[in-house]
């Protein structure tokens, strides 16, 4: 052994330590978070502004005279403007196209709850399209009735392959009973 003092057993050398806060790196995970939101954020409005700009639009209306029982074998409507339907009832939209000028492109389609277009016309010059003045809604294929829930007709006219503007709609609840 050494001569000299020795160090008692149990004692600890004094060690420097940094005093860490611990909300440090809480705060640096929520900024992050918060940028990410915020690019997200600026990622969902320049999609919005090239898809829906402000400004352009045709300044048209289309008519939709009503939204009828429809006979598939005949191709004709028939019965009153209805706004709801069983599963089992056909129907269809009618258009009139002679509203419209010629010099746009439009179509004419249908959408079920989930979104899925279940019938359509067009796309078309107005005076192309006005032999299709009846626009049925098709059952999804392999099903015998119409989907419950709500069913979207809408006119939009496009610009190149593109919807850019609803210029009519309608909307057909399907009952479930």
């Amino acid at each position: 052994m050494h001569a000299g003092k020795a160090k008692p057993l149990g004692t600890l050398a004094v060690v420097a330590t940094a005093q860490r806060d611990p909300v440090v790196t809480l705060y640096r995970t929520l900024l992050v978070y918060g940028l990410i939101g915020l690019v997200i954020l600026t990622a969902g409005l320049i999609e919005f502004l090239h898809f829906e700009p402000f400004g352009v639009t045709a300044g048209v209306r289309a008519h939709i005279a009503g939204v009828y029982l429809y006979d598939a074998s005949s191709g004709q409507t028939s019965g009153p403007d209805r706004t709801t339907f069983t599963r089992s009832e056909q129907f269809a939209a009618v258009v009139n196209w002679s509203d419209l000028p010629d010099n746009i492109s439009v179509e004419a389609v249908w959408y079920d709850s989930f979104g899925n277009v279940v019938g359509q016309v067009g796309p078309g010059t107005p005076s192309a399209l006005n032999g299709h003045r009846v626009v049925p809604a098709e059952k999804p294929s392999g099903l015998k009735l119409h989907l419950p829930g709500q069913y979207i007709f809408a006119v939009e006219r496009l610009q190149g392959d593109q919807p850019v503007e609803v210029i009519a709609r309608r909307l057909i609840e399907v009952e479930r009973t």
